[in-house]
């Protein structure tokens, strides 16, 4: 008879494994008490060596908080859609909706409000970055895929007006640092629309010198305010100067583009550096936000009609001494168009009014090609 010959005894090995066994068990017996206690810890990625088919050892490593997950737009071609899709998924995000080709983009385009960020395949994606940076301080970050090199496609992004660039095929490793980057962005966006986007400028009069103690008066964030925060900041002013009898001025700006109109997603970088050279011709006392239709409203606290005009200007100009766009042989200078509404003291209207009155004033200058309007 053939089979397994019986193996031979050695002294002590009962003992030895009586010891497995009780060590075997004392192990599961620690892990029923580990996963008792489970629900009185934080969460944790279990960590188990294997040895043999016996756990040596079991080990609790902290689960570490990792970044926004994003909800995400995809725009690609066919063959790179379900890699992107698949890579976007694998790197802990998700994918609300994804269409290939151009005729994708009517499928994709009531979305661009709804989500983090967007993939979008170039050329052809043009149509859709326009209508993010149409959202404004809203606008979902923009990742821009292109079929060349990393160089290349960081150059070609920053003319289309996107925010980063990936190259094809798409893949976990080449995606991954992207939208960890794009996390970043998303992040950096939602703050700034709780409470401004502060900006470095050199420190003026305090503002409130002569104002009773009474006024009750906080130090007002600068640069870019969110919708809410700057209509509670520009409500506050309007208060203030009702009650103790300032004048206060409102502006508006507009992005004017020469025409023929320049490739899709010039505009948006037009915008942005439009927007910056506003902010830092600001005064610390002045508050801004962005509007729609490529609009900026200012409202000028213990600012007449004549002070008014006069930041105008000097915003005006200092939006036209910005770098000019160059693309396919063209150069686009930023440059803006103004309106100036102002109350006297002590009749300061409601806001809306006297957003009502800017934005004719605005539409009149657009229509004579005067650079500045002003309420006479």
């Amino acid at each position: 008879m053939t089979g397994r010959p019986p193996r031979a005894s050695t002294k002590g090995e009962g003992r030895t494994e009586g010891k497995r066994a009780k060590t075997r068990g004392s192990t599961h017996s620690d892990r029923d008490r580990d996963k008792r206690r489970s629900a009185s810890v934080v969460p944790t990625d279990r960590y188990e060596r294997i040895d043999d088919d016996e756990i040596l050892e079991v080990a609790d490593v902290p689960a570490e908080a990792g970044p926004p997950r994003l909800r995400m737009l995809v725009l690609e071609v066919a063959p790179h859609l379900p890699p992107a899709q698949g890579a976007i998924v694998a790197a802990g995000h998700s994918v609300v909706i994804g269409a290939a080709g151009r005729e994708g983009i009517d499928k994709l385009r009531f979305a661009v409000g709804e989500v983090d960020a967007m993939l979008v395949g170039m050329p052809g994606g043009e149509l859709l970055i326009d209508a993010a940076y149409a959202l404004g301080p809203r606008r979902p970050v923009v990742i821009a895929a292109w079929t060349a090199s990393a160089i290349e496609a960081a150059r070609r992004a920053a003319a289309a007006g996107a925010d980063l660039a990936t190259v094809r095929p798409h893949n976990l490793e080449r995606l991954a640092p992207i939208l960890l980057a794009a996390s970043r962005l998303v992040e950096q966006r939602r703050a700034t629309a709780q409470g401004g986007h502060p900006v470095e400028r050199s420190s003026t009069t305090d503002i409130y010198a002569g104002v009773p103690p009474e006024a009750d008066h906080d130090p007002e964030p600068v640069g870019f305010l969110a919708a809410e925060p700057f209509a509670q900041a520009a409500l506050r002013e309007l208060e203030r100067a009702r009650r103790y009898g300032y004048p206060l001025a409102v502006a508006m700006f507009m992005l004017e583009v020469s025409q023929p109109p320049p490739a899709p997603g010039l505009r948006g970088i037009l915008r942005a550096r439009a927007g910056n050279a506003l902010v830092h011709a600001l005064r610390d006392i002045d508050l801004a936000t962005e509007l729609d239709q490529d609009r900026f409203l200012v409202v000028m606290p213990h600012t007449d009609r004549a002070g008014g005009a006069e930041v105008a200007r000097r915003i005006i100009g200092a939006v036209a001494a910005g770098d000019p766009v160059t693309a396919a042989g063209r150069t686009f200078p930023p440059r803006v168009i103004g309106a100036v509404t102002a109350a006297p003291p002590g009749e300061v209207p409601e806001l809306p009014s006297l957003v009502r009155d800017a934005t004719q004033l605005l539409e009149s200058a657009q229509a004579s090609g005067a650079s500045l309007a002003v309420e006479s």
